[in-house]
Parts: structure tokens; sequence; C-alpha cells
């Protein structure tokens, strides 16, 4: 019967070190995979604000008086 060959400290090391490697690069990936999603929320909230601002009046009559959305905006008729 033949002896097992016992690693030799580097390739233990090494055996030790790859799932650490290993599990940096999962994790990397899942922060690229969160932040892509969260650039994706901005970009879709960005969206629609802007939709919102376009579609939206920015000046209506109340009685005699026109009431702006800004306040440099109002003006009497």
């Amino acid at each position: 019967m033949m002896p097992l060959p016992l690693p030799s400290p580097a390739s233990a090391e090494r055996s030790r070190l790859m799932p650490v490697e290993v599990l940096r690069r999962q994790a990397l990936e899942r922060l690229y995979e969160r932040r892509d999603t969260v650039e994706n929320l901005i970009r879709s909230l960005e969206d629609y604000q802007r939709t919102q601002v376009e579609t939206r009046p920015t000046c209506v009559e109340i009685s005699s008086r026109r009431m702006c959305s800004s306040s440099f905006a109002q003006s009497r008729i």
C-alpha cells in the first residue's frame, strides 16, 4: 500500500485561499447586481418625475387670481 501524499504547505494555503477568492468574487457580483438595480430604479424615478412635470399645468385659475407653481411666477390678472 502506498502512503498518502500530504499536501505541501503551499498547496494547503492555496486551497484555503481559493474559497475566499470565490466568496469575494460572488460578493462583488452581488454588489454589481445591486448597483445596476439601484441605477435602474433612479432612472425610472427620474423618468416618472420628468413626465409628471411635463403633464402638470404650471398655473391654475382660482377666482380672480392666477396661482403658479413658482412663487416668482405668480401674477394678477
